[in-house]
């Protein structure tokens, strides 16, 4: 046993050793969090009555998950594959978030396990910079006491800190987590086409079959247990769950926890795979994707360009344009755009048996990697290979190469996009409208200036007249 253990351990030492990675993109969900909605504003409950501060922000669960997700990263980029710099150099990574506390709390907590404080790779000042060290406001006694523990410390406990990239989803530009300003919203998608999906109508109607008579002596009496209800329900659960609260009313009704988890997981998956982004043609997907993929085709093609140019060729041209990293901390929805963009590209459209719902903390990752034992010089895109990775199942591979030809034909420009949305439209709409009342301005001003003019030249008329007739009589008398 222990010789197949030794053989094991050696096999993947080698594969580590052989497989030199090039560059990577991370995408993750944010870890737990509270409910998003409440059933009860006024007291802060949720749909299961559970209290909860703020709704939608990440909890003390959802860090430690982020943290243990960055001590495994560093354990595999940095400690496995060597691939990352041991102390951060913010060369290296581009890190993005949404514009939401959770998503942005959840990649600050997989930063501190990336580059954790018992490992003391903060930054570290001299003496004579101590002194200098000074905001420009007043220190009280406390605060002076504080700063002398610190000692060469630039922050407690060697904390590292790393510049996150908010993205706004409210830019049309930069599609991440909803279309807020695109005609084809998402929920007018979902209204439209809930009738037609069997799917989602029988997964509402085994909610009200199997739980309803449980639960709604707690709820309003004209409630209406439709796929709203639902969705906001199984979030408060899954929450509740997540965390370990109480759920009083689920116990006293006498459902079956481990049933309800199985059933809102369900639930949720399919929220995603056949309602959110279950068009046929994956448009929402693609949208949601295409700005995301052309940046990681960019920088992936920099990257590889440096490595095959050679070392000492790549060391000279590291800049800010050909980072090794980049991180996108955001939602189960646009983790689940990748799935079905991929399920598209690369699994003949076949959603069903490609896609996985996205757990609190989920990660996906592309991971591009080549053979270390081959001259890079000798390389071309087909020697270069793009794992992506749902956690840790290897779902797919294919050559950079082929990677490119299939998905870069099927992203969507920026012009596309606008064009789709109506956004050009709407543009020149407010264009047009500028315009004609610039023009309805300028022909009032010239009619005024045209009606001056009129009038100055009657009177230019009438002075010419009056100096004639008097030059007449002044010849007239001179004949005389």
């Amino acid at each position: 046993m222990s010789f197949f253990y030794l053989l094991l351990i050696s096999l993947i030492s080698t594969t580590l050793t052989e497989n030199k990675l090039v560059f990577v993109l991370t995408h993750f969900r944010h870890g737990a969090r509270a409910p998003q909605s409440y059933y009860n504003a006024e007291e802060h409950l949720d749909y299961i009555f559970e209290k909860w501060e703020r709704p939608g922000e990440l909890t003390g669960m959802g860090q430690r998950m982020h943290y243990l997700l960055g001590l495994r990263n560093r354990e595999r980029y940095i400690t496995n594959f060597k691939f990352l710099s041991e102390k951060f150099d913010p060369h290296e990574i581009l890190i993005y978030s949404s514009s939401f506390n959770r998503t942005l709390n959840s990649v600050g907590s997989q930063i501190q396990g990336l580059y954790p404080q018992y490992m003391e790779l903060g930054e570290r000042i001299n003496e004579d910079q101590i002194t200098r060290a000074k905001p420009r406001v007043a220190l009280s006694n406390n605060i002076i006491e504080h700063e002398k523990s610190l000692g060469e410390r630039a922050l407690p406990n060697y904390m590292v800190v790393a510049p996150i990239r908010m993205i706004n989803h409210n830019e049309k530009k930069i599609i991440i987590y909803d279309i807020p300003k695109c005609l084809f919203r998402r929920d007018e998608w979902r209204e439209k086409n809930y009738n037609s999906l069997d799917s989602l109508k029988n997964i509402v109607k085994k909610f009200n079959d199997e739980y309803v008579d449980k639960i709604k002596k707690y709820y309003k009496k004209d409630q209406n247990y439709d796929i709203h209800f639902v969705d906001n329900f199984c979030d408060a659960f899954i929450a509740g769950y997540t965390e370990g609260k109480d759920m009083i009313i689920i116990k006293e009704s006498g459902v079956d926890q481990t049933s309800l988890l199985n059933y809102c997981y369900n639930f949720s998956a399919l929220n995603f795979r056949d309602w959110i982004s279950g068009d046929k043609d994956r448009t929402l997907a693609t949208m949601e994707v295409s700005k995301q993929m052309r940046e990681f085709i960019y920088y992936m093609k920099k990257r590889v360009d440096a490595d095959i140019a050679g070392e000492d060729i790549a060391k000279k041209l590291e800049d800010y344009s050909r980072p090794k990293m980049m991180m996108i901390s955001a939602h189960d929805s646009t983790v689940s755009t990748y799935e079905m963009f991929f399920a598209k590209i690369f699994n003949n459209n076949d959603a069903i048996s490609f896609y996985r719902y996205p757990y609190f903390a989920t990660q996906i990752a592309l991971e591009v990697v080549t053979d270390g034992s081959v001259d890079s010089k000798t390389k071309t895109y087909s020697d270069y290979i793009i794992n992506y990775y749902f956690n840790d199942e290897l779902v797919f591979n294919r050559t950079m190469e082929e990677f490119i030809k299939a998905v870069e034909p099927a992203l969507w420009s920026d012009e596309k996009i606008d064009e789709y949305c109506h956004f050009v439209e709407k543009e020149e709409k407010e264009d047009t409208g500028v315009y004609i009342y610039l023009t309805i301005t300028f022909s009032c001003l010239s009619a005024i200036l045209l009606i001056i003019l009129v009038i100055l030249i009657i009177k230019m008329a009438k002075n010419k007249s009056v100096i004639d007739k008097g030059g007449v009589l002044l010849n007239s008398y001179d004949q005389n």
